[in-house]
């Protein structure tokens, strides 16, 4: 399984655009019969009338559906939050293709597979789906019942039925949630990181493949120095940190099913993310587990409780999945003469609700979507969208409406789609500076508060794209190649991109006692911003062999002295200076006197030159990436900087930092 846990590439979690930190979260009410939502009511009552015992939470996240799927598909073209394996055609991303991240054949997720996978009518039936929203607490069950659950798995004794009882139990935790989340972690046979052994014959265990990050033998490496770290030399260690890890990280912070491990849209504690992996599918096969898990304990009659998150400015039916989609770009029809009023239903079904007609033959029609059952997704210049049955006796497709033919050049990274408005499908990912051909200047479609102009790639595809984004080739052009679409850019013009959390540091005692804080701007908050960052080339740096610093005598010879962050006077055998002051600490900056030699301390991590390791340096290598605050790093702080030692500094040494602090993962 494809893992972002503690990285997240998105951390990754990834991973990731944000909002800014909240004490504030989502408003959740018992479901009463009452929902003005579209598509929930009749699904939910279908499943209650089945099961009398099972409740249902409605979770309004006050979050906007098409701002809610942006930001999960924020940085798909370079550290993506959301993977899939095994599919293609329109599961896969069209930008990044078949390109694969790990070992796994994992390629990223399509903005469609990100719909459908998220939208929570999809799963809304009465079958082991409807699990990825079962609220996590614990729920009373014996050692038996779990030991005959786990039959069939490595997991198989009464000795880890018991163990696992007791520590869910210690730690509010649904057993049958951690023994899914272990199976998908390990299979059922269990997996390398299982069991693993050290070089002195030392056995360790991590279930929960905490930490298991990076490529290929990495995965295993890191598995083991996390364990190492954290002493988990037995099942139940292994065990009882794997749910503390959960419980405090994800429940605590009320994403408490399957559904919110994953997908980050839970307020208290910010946006985006803090999700658990990034397998798109992975709520859907656990909540498969954890179902068959619980039906062989004989507890599907018992009451059950489901948290159903719904979200603002959905549309009237459910997201459909990627392989119902047929032509995907856009084309004009029109009514023939002598028809009129066509229906436009609310979905691709004439079961669904009328939203309108078309009727007459001078209305333009642009079908953006087209099914194999003859239903278009059709936009109206008025702003009415919807879906209408094609019928050849009384529509017809016509040529392209073009009214001009104009070059122009794109000023912000953004995405062609196949027709006006955010929520449209995405064609293509275009970056600054690339040329363009207008062919629509009409301003005839206003989407999201903007004009959408209609364009033509070089390679014959057209598409759709904000005006803001386009300027005629002749005009100076300023490109800055550090932000793109979904980034700081375009966030000061439309505040549905809100890139920026402001996290609290007081999120959990673990924060508290890990992080050092300061009274500087920085002090008591996190502003956290991950993968929607593109690494700017002007940032590279190659490490010199010598680098002459300042305030070294002549006569001595200088060179680099790196330390980890948990490294201090005691731990290198030297005498350290700070400025004209001997100290026991050990900072970026600092000389160490060692063998009579004058080495220029590197402790990497601490970019500020104070000898920690904490929120500060988090941000001031944003900052720098960002260009903003006037932050400039040279020399040894620059290579502070770089955590990752890739002669790069980018998004992912800030996050490395993040988990450093969080999650005490080292550097």
């Amino acid at each position: 399984m494809k893992r972002c846990i503690v990285s997240f590439f998105i951390l990754i979690i990834f991973i990731q655009v944000f909002v800014p930190f909240s004490e504030s979260d989502s408003t959740r009410y018992q479901y009463d019969g009452n929902i003005e939502y579209n598509g929930y009511k009749e699904k939910i009552d279908l499943i209650k009338a089945n099961h009398p015992n099972w409740n249902f939470i409605i979770m309004k996240t006050g979050l906007d559906w098409n701002e809610v799927i942006q930001n999960e598909y924020a940085g798909h073209h370079t550290s993506p939050k959301n993977l899939i394996q095994g599919k293609n055609g329109g599961w896969i991303c069209s930008i990044c293709g078949e390109q694969l991240y790990d070992t796994g054949m994992w390629m990223c997720a399509s903005e469609q597979a990100i719909r459908y996978y998220m939208d929570p009518r999809n799963f809304l039936i009465d079958s082991p789906y409807l699990f990825q929203f079962l609220k996590l607490d614990y729920d009373s069950t014996s050692d038996e019942e779990i030991y005959n659950s786990l039959n069939g798995t490595f997991l198989y004794s009464m000795e880890n039925a018991i163990i696992i009882n007791n520590v869910c139990r210690d730690n509010n935790a649904n057993p049958y949630f951690i023994i899914s989340r272990i199976i998908q972690e390990q299979g059922n046979a269990g997996g390398a990181t299982y069991k693993m052994m050290d070089s002195n014959g030392t056995i360790y265990y991590n279930l929960f493949n905490i930490g298991a990050t990076g490529n290929g033998n990495e995965v295993y490496e890191n598995a083991l120095k996390k364990a190492k770290e954290m002493n988990w030399t037995s099942i139940e260690k292994s065990i009882r940190g794997g749910i503390s890890f959960i419980v405090s990280s994800y429940i605590n912070y009320k994403q408490n099913t399957l559904y919110l491990n994953k997908f980050d849209v839970e307020s208290f504690g910010g946006l985006y993310w803090k999700q658990y992996m990034q397998n798109i599918e992975a709520p859907k096969t656990e909540a498969v587990s954890m179902y068959n898990k619980m039906k062989k304990a004989n507890l599907l009659d018992r009451n059950l409780t489901f948290i159903i998150p719904v979200y603002e400015n959905m549309p009237n039916i459910s997201s459909y999945s990627p392989d119902k989609i047929g032509e995907l770009y856009p084309k004009n029809l029109k009514v023939k003469e002598g028809h009129s009023r066509i229906v436009i239903r609310a979905g691709a079904s004439t079961s669904t609700l009328v939203v309108g007609y078309i009727n007459d033959s001078n209305t333009n029609i642009l079908s953006v979507e087209r099914f194999s059952d003859g239903w278009h997704k059709i936009l109206l210049e008025d702003g009415t969208q919807g879906f209408i049955k094609f019928n050849s006796d009384y529509l017809e497709e016509i040529d392209d409406i073009v009214n001009c033919n104009e070059k122009m050049i794109i000023t912000q990274n953004c995405s062609i789609r196949v027709g006006p408005g955010m929520n449209q499908t995405e064609i293509t990912f275009v970056k600054k500076g690339e040329q363009i051909n207008r062919i629509d200047n009409s301003g005839r479609y206003i989407f999201n508060g903007h004009i959408w102009d209609r364009v033509k790639l070089l390679d014959g595809r057209s598409g759709f794209v904000m005006r803001d984004y386009l300027e005629e080739e002749n005009k100076e052009i300023i490109i800055n190649n550090n932000m793109e679409e979904d980034d700081l850019n375009q966030i000061e013009n439309n505040n549905s991109y809100n890139t920026e959390i402001n996290e609290n540091i007081s999120m959990d005692e673990n924060l508290n006692n890990n992080i050092n804080q300061s009274n500087d701007e920085y002090n008591n908050t996190f502003e956290i911003m991950e993968e929607n960052i593109i690494e700017n080339e002007d940032n590279n740096f190659e490490i010199e062999n010598e680098i002459v610093v300042e305030n070294v005598e002549e006569d001595d010879t200088e060179e680099y002295y790196y330390i980890s962050p948990e490294k201090n006077s005691i731990d290198l055998d030297g005498r350290i200076i700070k400025g004209d002051t001997e100290t026991v600490e050990a900072g970026t900056g600092y000389i160490l006197e060692k063998n009579n030699k004058k080495y220029i301390i590197v402790k990497k991590g601490d970019v500020n030159g104070d000898s920690y390791v904490k929120a500060n340096d988090y941000l001031i290598i944003k900052d720098y990436i960002m260009k903003q605050k006037n932050i400039d790093l040279k020399n040894e702080f620059l290579q502070a900087a770089d955590v990752t030692n890739d002669k790069k500094v980018k998004a992912n040494d800030y996050l490395k930092i993040k988990d450093h602090i969080m999650y005490g993962i080292s550097i």
